[in-house]
């Protein structure tokens, strides 16, 4: 299994290939040097400075393996102060569970940040699991959500659902809770028959580092909930290692990913192969920002460079005729002083919108305006490697 270390980084500007210059192509736009200036960790995260992830001495709780992590966030949640960060932490081992976090109780999850595989956290839940499966795979025998538990309104939105679970249900790890920690843990979701969220969130300054994130589709979702894009949501991704094959990082958040490894597996045949999906607000200017990062993918794609970096979500447009500029979410991202490697698609990097189907298009004068949403919001600035 492949982890997020410092290593990596030795490796990264070793090419000598540059990406293409200002303004770029149609297929393909390059901001300028003053254009780029705007789009900084500073600015997507608008005001919050992460605190660094402590590890304490004596943590609150210990987690072991046999033990159900749900069962430990519950009383922690329900025994902790908002005023006060509670620790967890989870020993090494295979948990075969999903982890609702619901609550105003600042928490840090941890394993340990030097071997993230070593604590694995495992659910097997697609959009088109059925709310019976769901109901077993999750709940069996009612004892990880019961009524009066934090999480227990989370767990019954989707139980209660008439057909199969849908996206926001399928997550193994959900986070709606602001302040929240994750460092040193793998969390995985096996299904690959259909969407399936390996961690969602719904909270606000929330830090996830040196964490292992692995599915197939949609593998993070950083506020993808129903008028979440409208919301405050605030996202560190920090050293970590993210793995898909079609729309692995989704959502609406501010989220800033740095140090990240993005890796696009070859595990199940798709039309298409596809990074980013980001579904902003359109008075939103931040999205997403990918930094200081490493684009990758399985050696299949170094000759077929199917690989696209991105497209906008457009969720809840329903065809590119009914999407309204200024209106309809329109997904803002910049990839900036990162690596991307030989396996991108280089002459178009985007493609048509995932729910209306709307055809990429760009601008590319020199007055452009960057937040005109009668384009896309997706650039690219000083990036090194082949594929840039």
């Amino acid at each position: 299994m492949k982890r997020c270390l410092l290593s990596i980084w030795a490796l990264i500007w070793v090419s000598t290939a540059f990406a293409l210059e200002y303004p770029g192509t149609n297929n393909r736009p390059i901001l300028s040097e003053e254009e780029a200036s705007r789009y900084t960790i500073e600015n997507y995260l608008s005001g919050w400075e992460p605190e660094e992830i402590e590890i304490p001495d004596q943590p609150h709780y210990v987690v072991s393996e046999g033990q159900s992590i749900q069962a430990v966030v519950n009383e922690a949640i329900q025994s902790g102060s908002s005023a006060f960060r509670t620790y967890i932490k989870i020993e090494p081992g295979h948990y075969m569970e999903t982890v609702y976090i619901k609550g105003d109780v600042p928490l840090t999850i941890y394993g340990d940040p030097d071997r993230p595989e070593d604590v694995h956290i495992m659910a097997i839940l697609s959009a088109q699991t059925s709310v019976a499966d769901y109901q077993i795979t999750v709940n069996e025998d009612g004892v990880n959500y019961q009524e009066g538990d934090p999480a227990w309104e989370l767990y019954k939105s989707c139980a209660i659902k008439e057909e199969a679970i849908g996206i926001e249900c399928s997550a193994v790890f959900w986070v709606q809770s602001n302040d929240f920690q994750l460092q040193g843990v793998t969390i995985h979701n096996g299904a690959t028959e259909a969407q399936a969220l390996a961690i969602k969130t719904s909270g606000d300054k929330i830090h996830l580092m040196n964490n292992n994130f692995m599915s197939i589709q949609d593998t993070v979702g950083l506020g993808i909930d129903e008028g979440e894009n409208e919301k405050a949501e605030r996202v560190l991704i920090h050293m970590c290692y993210i793995e898909g094959e079609l729309d692995y990082v989704i959502g609406g958040a501010s989220a800033v990913f740095n140090m990240v490894t993005f890796n696009t597996v070859a595990s199940v045949e798709k039309e298409q192969y596809v990074i980013f999906m980001p579904d902003t607000a359109p008075g939103r200017t931040y999205g997403f920002l990918v930094i200081n990062s490493n684009i990758t993918g399985d050696a299949s794609y170094l000759q077929s460079n199917e690989i696209r970096l991105a497209r906008s979500w457009d969720k809840g447009v329903t065809s590119p005729l009914d999407y309204v500029a200024g209106e309809s979410p329109n997904g803002q991202l910049v990839i900036r002083d990162s690596n991307i490697e030989n396996v991108i698609n280089g002459t178009a990097p985007y493609t048509i919108a995932g729910a209306s189907k709307r055809p990429f298009s760009t601008d590319i004068k020199p007055d452009r305006d960057l937040d005109d949403n009668t384009h896309n919001r997706l650039w690219e600035y000083n990036n090194r490697g082949i594929g840039a």
